[in-house]
């Protein structure tokens, strides 16, 4: 049987109309499936909690919305080597689908799940900081980017045009208002084999696969599945270089840059000389003046074909 975990409100409200339509195609084959819509009081971590928890046979979860409720069901979710995963993606971004290919149509993705073709056990990540502890499965850091995701959850216009088109917008005038108010401090990295001291770093970011941020390539070569982690800083002070290295970053060509640092490794630990805000899959995790990045021994298995 298969258990579908929906958000309803994923991409102004286009998790819902898709679920009723791929609701359809299920009933009308009369495939064995159970689903839960998620709700403010209940979000996909406490769904994806209570469906595996007592997990003895294998199940497989498709997941309707975005790298948000991916990140929710990942750290809801009890007997991973019992759980299979397939996403149709509902998001904003999608950066973790982005990782291993676009379909061309939602019912696609319904069909690699009823058929796969192919299963890879996808890497887990956790970051843990002085506020909490978090898994991901797409990216996490500290700095200029997990301060665009506070400005953009936090934003008033945000909530007034939520569900609508317009509320794409606060995203770009959310990463304007931090470029320009951002202040960056030393950071302290801390590798498996080295530490590091960077002056003027705006942001770290450990990535599990190459995008985050809608399509953003900071580590062209993350694999997912590849057993460790890739790791990205831009160490400059310049305002403008820092947009155009972000640009760079669209195509992966940023690497090349001097005041790019690209690592590999499976530990992290950052340590700065005030708190700033930390993020997981886009989620906020507070705000700290370290944070640590582990590559977990437990994956999860994903159709991606």
């Amino acid at each position: 049987m298969i258990y579908f975990i929906i958000n309803p409100h994923a991409s102004s409200g286009l998790g819902e109309k898709t679920w009723v339509e791929l609701k359809k195609i299920l009933d009308n084959r009369k495939i064995e499936y159970d689903f839960a819509l998620t709700t403010r009081e209940k979000r996909a971590d406490f769904i994806a909690d209570e469906i595996s928890k007592g997990l003895t046979t294998p199940m497989t979860i498709g997941i309707i919305g975005g790298d948000g409720t991916i990140n929710e069901v990942i750290n809801g979710l009890k007997n991973f080597h019992l759980i299979t995963l397939g996403i149709i993606p509902i998001g904003s971004g999608n950066d973790f689908v982005r990782s291993y290919g676009y379909k061309t149509s939602l019912q696609n993705y319904l069909e690699i799940i009823l058929s796969p073709k192919k299963i890879l056990n996808y890497n887990i990540g956790k970051i843990k900081n002085s506020y909490s502890e978090r898994k991901f499965i797409v990216s996490s850091g500290i700095g200029f980017d997990a301060q665009i995701t506070y400005t953009v959850n936090n934003s008033k216009f945000r909530k007034i045009f939520k569900n609508t088109p317009i509320s794409k917008l606060v995203y770009i005038f959310s990463a304007l208002k931090v470029i320009f108010e951002f202040k960056p401090v030393p950071f302290t990295v801390i590798e498996e084999e080295k530490t590091s001291i960077f002056n003027s770093p705006f942001f770290c970011v450990i990535m599990n696969t190459p995008y985050e941020g809608k399509a953003v390539k900071f580590c062209p070569d993350a694999k997912g599945y590849d057993d460790i982690f890739d790791f990205c800083m831009i160490n400059t002070t310049n305002k403008f270089k820092l947009a155009f290295l972000i640009l760079r970053a669209y195509s992966g060509k940023h690497v090349t840059n001097k005041d790019v640092y690209i690592s590999k490794g499976k530990y992290f630990k950052i340590e700065t000389s005030k708190d700033l805000h930390c993020h997981t899959d886009g989620e906020q995790v507070g705000k700290s003046n370290w944070a640590e990045f582990i590559l977990l021994d437990e994956k999860i298995k994903v159709i991606v074909k």
